[in-house]
């Protein structure tokens, strides 16, 4: 690893269009319908899926994805609440929209037509910074994974899946030996805690989901804002591979040891 901060000061070395080391390990909880544990650097996330026989009643017709997201309290230091709070409320419905863009909802339900919902769970064990994105990321390989196990019982007579969805965080983010800042892919919270702006870019591969972006210190200009997502198309293309290969792994294990 380069040590001495890399080409525009990045605390890894890495390059600015660069992800972190990432690794997604399915079938990591047994006793889930679909897991995988997701690594992108610094930061782990468990993630799992699991199928209730109940929708929400407000729903007229199909079925549900919904996600809950926490962090453990040795997550971070010092130690974090156990409690959610707004922010970690405001990220699981990020992950339960971004997830339910993957999915068509009216395809969710057993042979008898009977809604199926899917809670996907995302614990975050480790955290350097982009969690919110990681939780999607792995949270659709889980999800992948049980809706492969629910057709493979015959719970599901379709494929509800729709598209891949994945996410990344981007950021306009100050130089560590000073000068004009740059646009950084996958920031660790190093780079989070010195960005100028902060983006997150949630994406299927036939367009964008949610964009959430703040001038943490003033604007940004549309130019900055193109230059972010083109780093995050290329980006989130690279993790929809690892996602790929994850969940061909998670339903090959699952069939081998039905």
């Amino acid at each position: 690893m380069n040590t001495n901060g890399g080409i525009d000061g990045r605390i890894d070395g890495r390059t600015p269009d660069a992800l972190r080391p990432c690794t997604i390990e399915p079938g990591f909880i047994k006793s889930a319908m679909g897991s995988a544990l997701i690594a992108t650097g610094g930061t782990r996330v468990i993630c799992t899926a699991s199928a209730e026989d109940r929708a929400p009643g407000w729903l007229s017709s199909g079925g549900w994805v919904t996600a809950q997201y926490a962090m453990l309290p040795g997550a971070t230091s010092p130690r974090g609440r156990r409690d959610p709070g707004g922010r970690g409320k405001e990220i699981q419905r990020l992950i339960g929209r971004s997830l339910r863009a993957a999915v068509d909802l009216e395809q969710l339900v057993d042979g008898g037509g009977n809604a199926i919902s899917i809670v996907c769970d995302c614990d975050v064990i480790e955290a350097d910074g982009g969690t919110r994105t990681a939780s999607i990321t792995g949270a659709f390989v889980a999800l992948s994974i049980a809706l492969a196990k629910l057709r493979a019982q015959g719970r599901l007579t379709t494929d509800p899946l729709r598209n891949p969805v994945a996410a990344v965080s981007v950021g306009i983010v100050e130089r560590r030996g000073g000068g004009e800042a740059v646009a950084l892919l996958d920031l660790c919270y190093e780079e989070d805690s010195r960005a100028v702006v902060d983006l997150n870019v949630v994406q299927t591969p036939s367009g964008l989901v949610e964009v959430q972006g703040t001038g943490e210190h003033g604007e940004f200009s549309r130019a900055q804002l193109t230059t972010m997502l083109d780093l995050a198309d290329a980006g989130i293309a690279e993790l929809m591979r690892h996602q790929t290969t994850a969940i061909e792994a998670g339903i090959r294990a699952g069939v081998e040891h039905a």
